[in-house]
Parts: C-alpha cells; sequence; structure tokens
C-alpha cells in the first residue's frame, strides 16, 4: 500500500471510529428515553412486587455485538420487594413495592398466575446475555423480563410493551414478534 492509500485507510477509519462513537452515544440516549416511555405508560397500574416496573431493559447491539444496556431497575433505582409471587402464593409482606399498606388495601394480594419466583432485573440481564441478534448494523432489543407481563397486559388492558412495539413497526422500524420471558 503506498503513501495515500494508507493516508486515506486511516482518515476513513478515524471517521468510521467517531461515527460509531456518536452513534453509540446516540444510542445509550435512545435507551433511556424508550425506557422512560415504557415506565410512563405503567402509570395507575398497581404494582404489587415492583417486578413488572423493574423488568423492562432493553439492549443496543452492532453487527450483533451488545453495545448497551439499560432497564427500568436503572432508570427507578426502588428494586422489587421480593421475588415474583407463584401462582396462588400471597404477598408476604407489610407494604407493596409502591408504598401502601398491605392492610390499607384489604386481604394480601394472592397470585393468579406465575409458574416460578425470581427477581425480574436479573431475569433481563439474563435474557441479553443468551439472545443476541443476528442482524447487521444497529438493532434494539426490548424487553419485558416477566412471564406474565401478556397475561396483564390481556386482563387489565395494561400496555406493557405492545404499544411501544406497533408504534415502532408504523414507523417503519424492523421489529419481531413479541416475547415475553
Amino acid at each position: 500500500m503506498n503513501s495515500i492509500d494508507a493516508q486515506i485507510k486511516n482518515i476513513l477509519d478515524k471517521a468510521q471510529k467517531h461515527v460509531n462513537g456518536v452513534a453509540a452515544q446516540g444510542a445509550q440516549e435512545a435507551m433511556k428515553a424508550i425506557i422512560d416511555l415504557a415506565i410512563s405508560e405503567l402509570d395507575g397500574f398497581h404494582d404489587v412486587t415492583g417486578n413488572l416496573r423493574n423488568s423492562l431493559a432493553v439492549a443496543v447491539f452492532h453487527d450483533g455485538v451488545l453495545k448497551g444496556f439499560y432497564s427500568s431497575a436503572q432508570a427507578l433505582n426502588h428494586p422489587p420487594t421480593r421475588v415474583t409471587l407463584k401462582q396462588g402464593q400471597r404477598y408476604d409482606l407489610d407494604y407493596y413495592w409502591g408504598g401502601e399498606a398491605v392492610d390499607s388495601i384489604g386481604k394480601p394480594y394472592r397470585a393468579p398466575a406465575g409458574e416460578r419466583s425470581y427477581l425480574a432485573p436479573q431475569e433481563a440481564q439474563d435474557f441479553f446475555a443468551n439472545k443476541i441478534p443476528s442482524s447487521k448494523g444497529w438493532c434494539y432489543v426490548i424487553v419485558s423480563a416477566v412471564d406474565y407481563a401478556k397475561y396483564l397486559e390481556a386482563r387489565d388492558g395494561v400496555n406493557i410493551l405492545t404499544q411501544l412495539h406497533d408504534d415502532f413497526e408504523q414507523r417503519g422500524a424492523k421489529v419481531s414478534e413479541m416475547k415475553y420471558e
């Protein structure tokens, strides 16, 4: 390679690094905005343990490599009160996640669904450790890491991720089918 070729390659390599740095910064800001929007969709929803609100996460990948991760657990900085409840299990603490005294609302909440107990923030991190998109370029992946999210959307009409999915799709984003882990 002659000296001009080497100089041009060096210039283009530096430009690409700069572009990727700017894109990564923009991706970080977008992840925070997506999570803030998803959290705001849950306004008015009574979250018993806090796992649902802490289960939302978005990751950005570039050419299949994780470049950033942001979760509602980071945004809220208010961890769940306990692990998720299994079907039939009663909430066993004095206060719900939002601060309401259990006895001020009536009987302790009994879970109508759920096959296992877990902490949602860890489930979200585990999801991204195992789900790497194969697409080229920049890719956002959004998840609600509680297995009962789809159930709550159907039962209570609460918007967890469906509206975000549909809005991204309407704006021409390549979106997959909704998957609740």
